[in-house]
């Protein structure tokens, strides 16, 4: 399981036909349900997303819901994305920006991160209308903040410490 051959691709893309199916209500309350016998599970979720996926993936999800945990699935999902962006050499950047970044924002930010971290950027944007300017950038752990806010804190700091 893992890097042979083409063996991530087809992962990846059987757990995205794991994932967009239990993105379905009705089915994920199925899964869920703890009065549903596990042989039921089983049958319906082979028959939603079996035939689009392949053994190993399938008995994976099939395995975490007849150890009665379900709810473990979107973790297990969002870990091996993670992992996956990490064995191609892609850092997940989350930028906090005060107005909605235009194309060439995006490429200078993506650029500059780059640099810094020697891995391509995925970037995920969110408006925070709170900040007054500038921007605040997570790749995992690390926060770079750039941002107005942070800059006056900063100095208020320095000014009431004198």
């Amino acid at each position: 399981m893992g890097r042979a051959g083409d063996s991530l691709d087809e992962w990846e893309r059987d757990l995205t036909v794991l994932r967009e199916a239990l993105d379905n209500r009705e089915l994920r309350a199925v899964v869920q349900h703890p009065a549903i016998a596990y042989s039921v599970k089983e049958k319906v979720l082979r028959s939603v997303a079996g035939k689009a996926m392949g053994a190993e993936p399938l008995s994976l999800a099939l395995l975490m819901i007849r150890r009665g945990r379900p709810g473990a699935i979107d973790a297990m999902l969002d870990h091996f994305s993670d992992l996956l962006r990490r064995e191609r050499g892609i850092s997940r950047a989350q930028v906090w920006s005060a107005l909605p970044l235009d194309e060439e924002q995006r490429e200078a930010i993506s650029t500059r991160l780059r640099q810094m971290t020697g891995t391509k950027i995925e970037l995920r944007e969110q408006v925070d209308e709170g900040l007054l300017g500038g921007v605040a950038v997570r790749i995992g752990d690390t926060l770079y903040d750039a941002s107005v806010r942070s800059r006056l804190e900063r100095l208020r700091a320095r000014l009431t410490a004198v």
